[in-house]
């Protein structure tokens, strides 16, 4: 495995990749005053200011000797400080949002890491302009069967939120017109970058440095 090292402090960072940058596209002209965030959600305003400049202080993708470890931070509303709004908005604050970090590490045995690709849509540059986006896209994942399926992650529901612990990927093979919402466990992920060639790149040689100097097997 990626963890059994004989010398645990050689597991360092060897590159760092530049996150993809948000952008909510040409309709948006204003940032919503900090007292009502909630205004974002109308096609003209953004998060106010300090969200979207924490959310971009918070983003990092770090490349170790083993894995790769990554940060997309979600918003979810603060706390409520008032028995009003506790009662009334179900504990959440009406009109304070933070920022959540959402840390990932992928180690280069895991089978996410059988195929790394550009996954950046077409024209991209101008569906951001439009409509928004997160920057280029990297996709790692598994497939088989002349690509048409993914690899399911698990063979059971521990992993799935959906149905009270069952959903429909729960099984080892996942068709790839799947969408990810209904299979959570489908072996594919995306992560946001700013250059997604050189981000393939990057990961891939550091993947297979990694398994030649572990003698981590293929599948």
């Amino acid at each position: 495995p990626m963890i059994s090292r004989s010398s645990g402090d050689r597991v360092k960072i060897t590159h760092t990749i530049e996150p993809g940058k948000g952008e909510t596209g040409c309709l948006t002209c204003f940032y919503a005053p900090p007292e009502y965030p909630v205004l974002a959600k109308y096609p003209c305003f953004d998060y106010p200011e300090y969200i979207v400049n924490e959310i971009k202080a918070s983003q990092y993708i770090y490349i170790r000797e083993n894995s790769i470890e990554y940060n997309q931070p979600t918003l979810q509303p603060a706390t409520s400080n008032t028995p009003l709004t506790t009662c009334l908005c179900c504990g959440h604050s009406p009109n304070v949002i933070i920022v959540r970090d959402q840390i990932s590490t992928i180690y280069f045995d895991d089978l996410l890491m059988d195929s790394v690709r550009n996954d950046t849509r077409p024209c991209n540059p101008l569906h951001t302009f439009c409509c928004g986006g997160h920057g280029e896209e990297v996709r790692l994942e598994s497939r088989f069967c002349w690509d048409r399926c993914y690899r399911g992650r698990s063979l059971g529901g521990e992993q799935c939120g959906l149905m009270g612990g069952c959903c429909c990927c729960c099984v080892p093979c996942v068709p790839v017109g799947c969408p990810q919402c209904l299979c959570p466990c489908a072996a594919r992920k995306t992560i946001y970058v700013e250059d997604a060639e050189t981000a393939v790149q990057i990961v891939t040689k550091a993947r297979d440095d990694a398994r030649i100097r572990l003698q981590v097997m293929e599948r």
